[in-house]
């Protein structure tokens, strides 16, 4: 399969959008886990945000011209933050997600980032092999709580508040510039 990278846009945000609901969707569907992205429009709405924002770097993988994947790198930070990197269930298993990740692994030694780190969830193994053998190693685990507290039992919070993150799975870091 022959895999063209270029960098990611605004325009890409429909198709990349769709890509990443169903592939979130369709492993939470395997592993009876809830969605991480709730319907295709939220993920369409943070791909698009990811696309248009200076902090970012974005890489879509295209095959025979169609978008089939795309990868975000986090740059604001010493650290890079990997994610989502997403492929199209239809293409999955090709080498597509490989060639993403030796993207941005490239860019962020290019810029000497002393680092990387991903959060990734647990039961998903094949992104966890892949990212083993790219040399990422465990570094904490994350549990993530979802659901209301007892009635009564604590004081009602204004609508205003900050809904927690959605994190769940394992976080990994990318050692100092291996790929150096």
């Amino acid at each position: 399969m022959d895999v063209k990278l270029r960098p990611g846009t605004p325009e890409d945000a429909q198709t990349c959008g769709r890509i990443c609901y169903e592939a979130f969707s369709t492993l939470a569907q395997e592993h009876n886990f809830p969605k991480e992205m709730s319907t295709p429009e939220f993920a369409v709405g943070v791909l698009s945000m990811l696309l248009g924002h200076p902090g970012f770097y974005s890489v879509v993988a295209e095959v025979n011209g169609n978008v089939v994947g795309s990868n975000f790198m986090d740059e604001r930070s010493t650290i890079a933050g990997v994610g989502p990197i997403t492929v199209d269930p239809a293409v999955q298993n090709h080498g597509i997600g490989r060639v993403l990740m030796h993207d941005v692994m490239r860019r962020a030694a290019g810029r000497d980032t002393p680092g990387i780190r991903l959060l990734q969830t647990a039961h998903h193994h094949r992104s966890l092999s892949l990212y083993a053998k790219l040399g990422f190693q465990v570094r904490d685990l994350l549990a993530r709580y979802a659901g209301h507290p007892a009635e009564g039992r604590y004081p009602r919070l204004p609508d205003t508040t900050r809904r927690p993150r959605r994190y769940a799975g394992v976080y990994r870091c990318l050692p100092a510039r291996p790929w150096a």
